[in-house]
């Protein structure tokens, strides 16, 4: 039986695309609640996936952070062991985002072309 109570693998996941999301923008907890006129500790239960986000809030979120809805549903599907960017990969995030276009697709390029088997 699903236990509609218990936050699911998607919840945490959406929860910590918020997270990334938040700090890739430069916002505190507090910054993004006042945006949206809730209090830091609800952002902090999204964030969690202690509670789950409505569609309405999540568009709000995404608006403010830039964002298409579909990027936190991005790999949502997999389940990770271990939830949440690391404190290396906010930073490569949010120098990446400093970056011009142009030199944001080369990099793009590198990657892909590095990662292949």
């Amino acid at each position: 039986m699903y236990d509609t109570k218990a936050a699911s693998h998607i919840d945490k996941s959406v929860g910590a695309k918020i997270k990334l999301g938040r700090l890739m923008a430069g916002l505190s907890r507090e910054k993004l609640g006042v945006q949206l006129g809730i209090s830091w500790q609800q952002i902090q239960k999204y964030e969690s996936g202690a509670n789950r986000v409505s569609a309405g809030r999540l568009h709000q979120i995404a608006h403010i952070l830039g964002r298409e809805i579909q990027w936190f549903f991005d790999e949502a599907d997999n389940e990770p062991s271990d939830i949440g960017p690391s404190p290396r990969d906010i930073g490569m995030a949010r120098k990446f985002n400093r970056l011009a276009s142009d030199r944001k697709k080369a990099l793009e390029a590198l990657i892909d072309e590095m990662a292949r088997p």
